[in-house]
């Protein structure tokens, strides 16, 4: 619960303490918001200073300012170039970066003459900077400052002169002008910065106006220039001091978080990120040599070496004879660039020569996981085959070979790598392999002839070599094919969707849901990617089926008949088709009459199987998706769709308006007056101990309690269920009343029922009393027309139709009825009641 001081909203308190006051720290700023009457400031200010609406920024000492009072009446200059003025945008950083910030602000998004101007993102306002022709490769991340057309070419300007941002008491202005050099600036900006680390540009130049009113209130050349005339250094949109190692920094910052995120010692961090700085040059190269398609690459240019270092390579190249740190290496090469497979192979190769004999074998494996990023799986292999002669005992090339048998088919040649490779009894593949290991036939002994009819004896000829029939094997292909999901370059895309499946609720980090990895499968092509890859590893068979499922998309489907443990009968409303699905855990749970969204593939014998989860679908739901299936989601859309029902319920009140339990004390100037007033304005509450009035309004034919007001003293408390509705009262109070004094002030959002109804307002006094039989009656009519109306209602879940319409429509009838059969039956007396309803539409 978070409770405000009504008065004066949290951020107008924020902002005029920081203006009048600032800067200041965080523990002074709480302090002052808790004298200014600003409940739990401790635990609202870290959201409040979070706020996208709050325009107070850090300075460099951690301090916080408001930044329009800290800006006002200064102005910052940008020399422009000739594509900036032809496309009328301004590049912000690190020029502009400490104004245009303001523009995050409504009231500060447009020029003082009410001209709009806003800051686009690549990569968030592409269609913005698409709109004026700009070339992606001129905003950096800083983003661009877009004004108008012909605003720039309007002011005068031409390529190399200065534009200057004001902040004006009117708002923001442009104008050309003209600045002498400024050495102050330069001093001022070099004071704030630390000698140890890089200050964020902005921070470091809201610090120095901080510390110096009089800078930029005149035009000063460009922040960039400033920074270079006093051999400051900058990357991007930090600054530091004359001399700083900032590529020294960030490396050593590198190790560090290296050191942490994996765990592993200083010597291993400083090893992989000299390997990975080795690995982004060699990337940097390719990408250079082959950056025009229109020219072949030199082949007589010289190959890239290490030479210069390559003690250095040998040295830190060895620490990858630990399979931790080579799994890492990749981590942090083709995890970070799916697509830098051709210079990781091109790193190993070179690389491999150069070290220790003991840690050749990770060499040969990275080059085995390049080729198999690329998609040429037949040459991985005899990577992996060479690596495995090389280290038998090392284990990533014997997993990937056994995934290589697996996706064969070959149990036996699998489970040994994995005893080789020392996988626990609960590794993943293990148990994959150990469950679809074929059982030698009971009804035939060791030395009995053979049951396929060779004339040899069984053991010499079947024995440990039986084979699963196709749809046993089903399970396994699908594994296959999830595998291939959920590791290497579409790791991305799962975490994408894994966000939208859990964003409403919590779950397991252990387990991956079946509807993620059947959204990348299907929607998202990664099991066409899948068949491309390592198709050619599957046995014919299993490939042939692993084709019909490619054509097979998800789909809607009404459950017809259920056999509960052994299997359903599905129809899929899209297409009419009807299905005999084998299922066991979902038969025992799904009814006839139930909607489902899943997909139904063929396992092989004439009889299908359910695959990606079986996701529950509302009735209300079924036009939208079908809706959403025709136009082909991509995997996002079809999470996001399916997950939704795991959002908490938007709670309202009878005026729509969300449920919101809010308590407000007001101290009245005259008890006596207020009275007088509340009641022409209220209706009065007959024999209440203190003077009590209800705010009335009428809904759905029903008149109900919108406020309750009782009177104290010189106190008025105030319970409303919606935020809404309680500033309506106070509004009203206000008028009522100009000198009253709101002394408190609670709101707290509900998105519980059952908590919603235990803290409903108590206070006012003769509530109805259901088991008042007169009042029963009156609740037992109300509840009776209200049914009545609601025969001849438009209502959602029949498409719109209303309940008559869809009785009378032999297509709508049984959607009417499931929506019925919805309907709880142990909701009270006072309640719609599904048996009176089916009376009355003829249903019985």
């Amino acid at each position: 619960m978070v409770g405000v001081a009504a008065q004066l909203d949290p951020t107008d308190a924020l902002a005029r303490i920081l203006s009048e006051h600032g800067p200041l720290h965080e523990d002074d700023i709480a302090h002052r918001l808790s004298e200014a009457g600003i409940r739990n400031a401790e635990d609202v200010l870290p959201h409040l200073l979070n706020e996208i609406n709050c325009a107070a920024v850090p300075l460099a000492d951690e301090s916080w300012v408001w930044l329009p009072a800290l800006l006002a009446g200064r102005i910052f200059t940008h020399r422009v170039d000739a594509q900036e003025i032809a496309h009328d945008i301004l590049l912000v950083t690190p020029d502009l970066d400490p104004i245009a910030h303001l523009c995050e602000f409504e009231e500060y998004a447009q020029l003082a003459d009410g001209t709009p101007v806003s800051v686009a993102l690549p990569a968030f306002d592409d269609g913005v900077l698409d709109e004026r022709d700009v070339p992606l490769d001129m905003v950096d991340d800083g983003g661009a400052l877009v004004l108008p057309p012909g605003t720039l070419r309007g002011l005068g300007l031409a390529a190399g002169d200065l534009v200057g941002l004001r902040l004006t008491p009117a708002g923001l202005t442009l104008s050309k002008v003209t600045a002498d050099p400024a050495p102050q600036v330069g001093a001022a900006l070099a004071a704030t910065l630390d000698p140890d680390e890089p200050t964020p540009f902005d921070s470091a130049v809201w610090s120095a106006c901080s510390a110096d009113p009089t800078l930029f209130t005149e035009p000063v050349p460009p922040l960039s220039e400033i920074a270079d005339d006093h051999n400051l250094v900058r990357r991007l949109d930090v600054l530091a001091p004359a001399g700083f190692d900032y590529d020294r920094w960030r490396f050593e910052l590198d190790c560090e978080v290296m050191s942490k995120r994996y765990d592993i010692d200083e010597d291993a961090a400083l090893a992989l990120r000299t390997l990975v700085t080795v690995y982004e040059q060699m990337s940097q190269l390719i990408t250079t040599t082959f950056s025009d398609e229109e020219e072949a690459p030199d082949e007589d240019a010289p190959a890239p070496t290490t030479e210069g270092y390559r003690e250095l390579v040998a040295e830190f190249g060895a620490e990858l004879a630990d399979p931790h740190l080579a799994e890492v290496l990749v981590a942090e090469t083709l995890g970070r660039n799916p697509d830098g497979a051709a210079a990781l192979g091109l790193f190993a190769e070179t690389l491999e020569p150069q070290v220790p004999r003991r840690a050749r074998v990770a060499f040969r494996w990275l080059r085995a996981v390049a080729l198999e990023r690329i998609g040429d799986i037949e040459a991985a292999e005899r990577e992996l085959l060479a690596a495995e002669t090389m280290d038998t005992d090392w284990p990533l090339p014997l997993y990937d070979l056994a995934r290589i048998a697996s996706d064969r088919g070959d149990v036996e040649r699998g489970l040994a790598l994995l005893h080789r490779a020392g996988a626990a009894p609960d590794d993943p593949m293990l148990l994959l392999l150990r469950s679809h290991r074929a059982e030698a036939r009971p009804d035939v002994g060791r030395n009995e002839p053979c049951w396929c009819g060779s004339g040899r004896k069984y053991k010499k000829c079947h024995l440990g070599k039986e084979e699963l029939s196709l749809p046993e094997r089903v399970g396994w292909l699908y594994a296959k094919a999830a595998q291939h999901a959920v590791a290497g370059e579409w790791r991305g895309l799962i975490a994408e969707l894994n966000y939208e499946r859990t964003r409403h609720q919590d779950a397991s980090d252990e387990m991956v849901d079946p509807l993620i990895v059947d959204a990348a499968l299907c929607e998202g092509e990664v099991f066409e990617d899948f068949l491309v890859v390592r198709g050619p590893l599957l046995p014919d068979d299993e490939r042939s089926l692993a084709e019909q499922w490619l054509l097979i998309e998800r789909s809607l489907f009404e459950v017809e008949a259920v056999s509960p443990g052994l299997g359903l009968t599905v129809r899929d409303v899209r297409t009419g088709d009807v299905h005999e699905v084998r299922e066991r855990t979902a038969s025992r749970q799904l009814k006839a009459g139930h909607l489902i969204c899943t997909r139904v593939l063929p396992v092989g014998d004439g009889t299908a199987q359910l695959f990606g989860g079986v996701e529950p679908v509302a009735l209300h739901q079924r036009s939208a998706l079908i809706e959403l299936l025709d136009e082909g989601p991509d995997p996002v859309e079809i999470v996001a769709f399916l997950s939704a029902r795991f959002a908490p319920p938007t709670l309202t009140n009878t005026e729509g308006d969300p449920l919101m339990i809010c308590e407000a004390v007001v101290r009245v100037s005259d008890s006596a007056r207020i009275e007088s007033a509340l009641d022409d304005t209220y209706d009065r509450v007959e024999d209440a101990e203190l003077p009590q009035w209800f705010e009335h309004v009428t809904t759905d034919g029903m008149q109900r309690i919108r406020a309750t007001v009782v009177l104290d003293g010189d106190t008025l408390r105030v319970e409303t269920n919606s935020e809404e509705r309680m500033n309506r009262v106070l509004a009203t109070l206000k008028r009522l009343d100009p000198e009253m004094r709101i002394v408190d002030d609670i709101r707290e959002l509900m998105d519980d029922p059952r908590e919603m109804a235990a803290k409903m307002p108590v206070t006012a006094q003769g509530a109805v009393d259901t088991d008042d039989p007169h009042v029963a009656a009156l609740l037992d009519a109300m509840i009776l027309d209200y049914e009545a109306k609601w025969l001849d209602e438009s209502i959602p879940a029949l498409d719109g139709h209303t309940p008559r319409q869809a009785a009378d429509d032999p297509t709508r009838r049984p959607d009417l009825i499931r929506l019925l059969d919805s309907f709880p039956t142990d909701a009270g007396r006072h309640a719609m009641n599904a048996d009176r309803l089916r009376a009355a539409l003829g249903l019985e």
